[in-house]
């Protein structure tokens, strides 16, 4: 019968489970961190960075729990991470991104048998950073890693109601011991919340 149902129809029907899951738990909680493994061009001309990440993100979803053999089987490993239901991030002040897939795709993602669920993914990321030249060639830059809930391709998308993303309690940063910038030194990093209301509600 799956086979019959349009591309449109199974978004709807996914929807529909998350809605249903969401009203008897409460909002799906993400914890999400990120460990920086390069930083390779810092561009003042077009105001924009280059920046290779492991971005994790870390949820509970119920409806995957299973049986785990009297504590045999720790967790699961999928090959195809499309199979699940992920949260909707993306990165705000993205201008160019690719995954890696030389080889094998850089994916992980673990199913533990209370349905806790573990995705990493390596990315590379060029990002939009507005700079202030006054002081240059000593000038100080505040360059930022946006990230956002977006909105699904049906009209209602996710609110605070439904998903919320937290960094992660500790090390919501890393950053490589071997990090290298090209003219400039990085002199501290840390994590902040925003939230912005649309017509749909709060979004984080």
């Amino acid at each position: 019968m799956c086979n019959f149902i349009s591309r449109s129809d199974q978004l709807a029907a996914r929807m529909f489970s998350i809605q249903s899951s969401i009203a008897k738990h409460g909002p799906c909680i993400v914890h999400i961190n990120i460990l920086i493994r390069s930083i390779s061009k810092i561009s003042d001309l077009d105001m924009e960075y280059s920046a290779q990440l492991t971005f994790r993100e870390e949820w509970k979803d119920s409806r995957l729990k299973y049986d785990d053999m009297h504590g045999k089987i720790r967790y699961l490993t999928l090959t195809d991470p499309n199979k699940i239901w992920k949260p909707d991030l993306f990165f705000r002040n993205e201008k160019e991104g690719h995954f890696h897939d030389i080889i094998m795709p850089n994916v992980l993602l673990r199913i533990h048998p209370e349905g806790d669920v573990l995705y990493s993914i390596r990315i590379s990321l060029v990002l939009s950073c507005p700079m202030d030249l006054k002081y240059y060639p000593l000038d100080r830059q505040l360059c930022n890693i946006s990230m956002a809930s977006c909105e699904l391709l049906i009209h209602n998308g996710y609110t605070t109601e439904d998903l919320v993303f937290i960094w992660k309690k500790e090390s919501p940063v890393q950053v490589t011991k071997h990090l290298h910038l090209p003219r400039f030194a990085l002199q501290k990093y840390s994590t902040s919340y925003c939230t912005s209301r649309t017509n749909t509600g709060k979004n984080i």
